[in-house]
């Protein structure tokens, strides 16, 4: 079996990063550990290498269609669909001009399509005047939340298959003491909500513990606001952390917290602010319970009251009382959310998710 994975964006330096770039690239760098795999993507040039055992090729975009990064023009990357050793072709993002052209050609030519949303999509796509949706054999949503986010016509081909973490490198290291930090990772945007995990560090009101905020800026001016707000706070802001760093991090902090909103503090609403939230995987990979809010998915992916806790979003007051619980729990308890954190996302790591995929590829279709 050969199998393609188109993505309009993927996890590197030179195109956007985040979770809908995350999950099309490490779905296919550990399918290509089984199968014969390609990642098809784009960036400014003509790129064909290997990261591992996974065959890279990136096109170069003739321009992004009204300035969408997630919306290029390009027609090149359709060669590697047209290849005759291709038997699976999975697209990545359903509301893009690739897509509905990849999806096209791919059904035309008679291999199996199937597809996996991020939420978002460009303003110029063929699926609104075209049968492009007939092409795709299922669409595969990584949380139920994502579910309700695939077009009508698509709906009777969805399947489910949750999670997506590499336990081998997230895991616990019970050599490490855990120290008084309370950690975010993710990217600084007004949707994280990262004004409400500071305002619940401040009425936690605990001198003797930090606050870490691991992540790349993307808003500038979020950012200067979540500095005046951290002001006189014990907070700490890490902007360049590498994979080793981030590691310690999650094994050292007392908890995680991912504070995500539909609407920001500036008014604005994201219908899609987290379709699973890899923090939340992470840190319970690594032995560290959580807290999120009850915006999109993520409260699909902790036990709440076991491995953490899943709060009311836009509320520093109830992150707070969170924190409180956590914090002030005896070691004898602290030890039994760490036990069930590396409990619960076992059967959500990629070894399970990737041969789950390869069941649907090859099952029969039921529709």
């Amino acid at each position: 079996m050969k199998i393609v994975h188109v993505t309009p964006t993927y996890f590197d330096e030179s195109s956007i990063i985040g979770g809908g770039e995350r999950y099309p690239t490490e779905l296919a760098t550990w399918m290509a550990n089984f199968v014969d795999t390609t990642l098809v993507s784009f960036s400014s040039a003509r790129r064909n290498y290997h990261q591992g055992d996974l065959k890279i090729e990136t096109y170069p975009v003739k321009k992004l269609i009204h300035g969408n990064k997630i919306n290029p023009l390009s027609f090149q990357y359709l060669r590697s669909i047209i290849n005759s050793d291709i038997d699976i072709v999975h697209i990545h993002h359903i509301h893009t001009l690739v897509s509905d052209l990849g999806c096209l050609l791919a059904a035309l030519l008679g291999k199996r399509v199937f597809v996996t949303d991020y939420g978002g999509g460009g303003s110029l796509v063929l699926n609104q005047k075209l049968p492009v949706f007939r092409g795709y054999k299922n669409a595969i949503a990584y949380s139920r939340f994502g579910l309700d986010f695939i077009p009508v016509e698509l709906q009777e081909k969805s399947v489910l298959i949750k999670g997506g973490i590499d336990t081998n490198k997230f895991c616990a290291d019970t050599s490490l003491k855990k120290e008084n930090n309370i950690l975010y990772v993710g990217r600084i945007l007004p949707h994280k909500g990262i004004n409400y995990l500071i305002d619940g560090f401040r009425l936690l009101n605990r001198s003797d513990y930090k606050l870490k905020i691991v992540g790349r800026v993307y808003s500038e001016e979020f950012y200067q606001d979540l500095k005046q707000q951290a002001d006189g706070l014990n907070v700490e802001f890490i902007h360049d952390a590498d994979d080793q760093q981030l590691l310690h991090e999650y094994r050292t902090a007392m908890v995680t917290v991912l504070p995500s909103v539909h609407t920001s503090c500036y008014g604005d609403y994201t219908p899609v602010p987290e379709l699973m939230g890899f923090t939340l995987l992470e840190s319970q990979a690594c032995g560290t319970p959580v807290i999120c809010t009850d915006a999109g998915a993520m409260h699909e992916f902790v036990d709440n009251g076991k491995t953490g806790f899943v709060v009311k979003q836009n509320s520093g007051e109830a992150i707070a009382v969170t924190l409180r619980q956590i914090v002030d729990l005896p070691s004898s308890e602290y030890e039994k959310y760490q036990n069930y954190c590396r409990d619960w996302i076992t059967p959500l790591g990629w070894l399970t998710v990737v041969k789950k995929h390869l069941e649907i590829y090859t099952r029969k279709s039921q529709f």
